[in-house]
């Protein structure tokens, strides 16, 4: 048979359930499940106050009959024939406590239930009520039993008759509760399929946003190769292309001089530290650049203060100003670097201006190649992140979705066994 299309089945249906509004159609959304088991269960609250109805006509007339009995403890002079003083005014504080207790707890109102939750407070109240009533009597029994034995009979008959009553009230609160359970597990279903579907729509949402953007980005993506393509295709490029690896040969050059001479003056770092006191900031400056990057001074306009400050630390070792272990390979060291710097100066000059000039000669073709490679790849990143993101988000579509049919089908049984009637239910 297929699903949404089965008959009612009278054969489950208690005789006694009262009839309640269901929709015609066999389809339902999550809140029409919802008001379904609203139905259902205002159907029982009101099978509940049909039967809770007898119990409060017989506790009320019990009220009023204990307050009857307050009335009248109240106006009846009390017999002290051979009791003490003493003893009288706790007799009379107990009666008027008694009298009190009495006629406030008979004023209780019990309102038949309309909702469950009516239902709950109508048994509390009527437990609470109980409860005071035990309070006082136990604890002015003696009192009761002597000053007011006529009415006590009358009062513990018609407390045994509340206890009966509130005997029947938990019965039948727990049989409606235990019936209730259904209700109360099939609304936290919905209400737990409805969180997930409303996730699965936002989901849904920023999925179809992703698939627009990854069309931008694929878009963009194309233009990006295209206009590469284009550039490289062109007859300039390729000069542009060998002006550029003989521009990037020449600054490789230059960077093997600065390692050179980083190299040599590494070798002489103990002179300029023992030849680095009492020194103008001028003097020290100029050592300071020796030490960490002696090649910018290859770029200085004017070299002859490096050179005279290095015949300076040679002189100083030379005369034995300066100690040092391996003063004569230090010495050698600066000979050679003094002979060397004129011309790594001229070399690394021309080598700098060649790179220039060649960067200047190919209008930019090769560094416009290369910021479009560098977009391309960007966007090809992104573009996989898009699509990982997409299909992750898709599995979890996949996968709520499978989590709120499960619990639909598990909610459509328990509306099937509370109404008689079979739906599939859809979100």
């Amino acid at each position: 048979m297929p699903f949404g299309l089965f008959k009612r089945k009278e054969s489950k249906l208690p005789t006694d359930r009262p009839e309640m509004a269901v929709p015609a159609a066999d389809l339902l959304s999550i809140q029409q499940a919802h008001d379904l088991l609203h139905d259902v269960e205002s159907a029982r609250v009101q099978e509940l106050t049909t039967r809770l109805a007898p119990i409060k006509e017989s506790a009320m007339e019990s009220l009023r009959v204990i307050e009857g009995l307050a009335n009248n403890m109240e106006h009846e002079k009390i017999k002290f024939e051979g009791v003490e003083h003493r003893f009288k005014s706790v007799a009379e504080n107990a009666r008027n406590t008694i009298v009190s207790t009495l006629r406030r707890e008979a004023s209780t109102e019990l309102s038949l239930p309309q909702s469950a939750n009516d239902a709950k407070k109508f048994k509390e109240r009527f437990e609470a009520m109980m409860n005071r009533f035990s309070e006082v009597s136990g604890s002015h029994s003696k009192v009761i039993n002597a000053f007011m034995k006529k009415h006590a009979n009358k009062m513990n008959s018609e407390f045994d008759a509340l206890k009966k009553r509130l005997d029947e009230t938990k019965k039948i609160m727990a049989n409606f509760e235990q019936k209730r359970l259904p209700i109360v597990k099939c609304s936290g279903i919905l209400n737990t399929a409805s969180q997930k579907a409303a996730s699965i729509r936002l989901t849904e949402a920023s999925v179809q946003n992703i698939d627009k953007e990854i069309i931008g980005i694929v878009n963009e993506l194309e233009g990006l190769k295209g206009e590469l393509g284009a550039l490289e295709a062109s007859p300039q490029f390729e000069q542009a292309v060998a002006i550029e690896q003989k521009a990037g040969e020449a600054e490789r050059m230059v960077e093997q001089i600065h390692t050179q001479l980083t190299d040599l003056f590494s070798r002489v770092s103990r002179a300029f530290t023992k030849y680095s006191y009492g020194l103008t900031k001028e003097t020290e400056a100029r050592l300071q650049m020796m030490s960490d990057e002696p090649w910018r001074m290859l770029y200085e306009t004017d070299i002859s203060p490096y050179s005279s400050l290095l015949i300076e630390i040679r002189k100083s070792i030379d005369s034995g100003t300066i100690q040092l272990k391996d003063s004569d390979k230090i010495l050698n060291y600066l000979d050679t670097i003094l002979k060397c710097l004129p011309e790594l100066q001229s070399r690394v000059r021309a080598l700098k201006a060649e790179a220039d000039s060649l960067r200047q000669g190919d209008a930019g073709m090769v560094s416009t190649a290369k910021e479009l490679k560098g977009k391309i790849i960007q966007h090809e990143e992104e573009l996989a992140k898009k699509r990982q993101s997409l299909e992750m988000q898709k599995r979890q579509i996949a996968e709520k979705t499978g989590e709120v049919s499960s619990l639909l089908k598990q909610a459509s049984e328990i509306l099937a066994d509370l109404s008689g009637k079979k739906y599939s239910l859809e979100y």
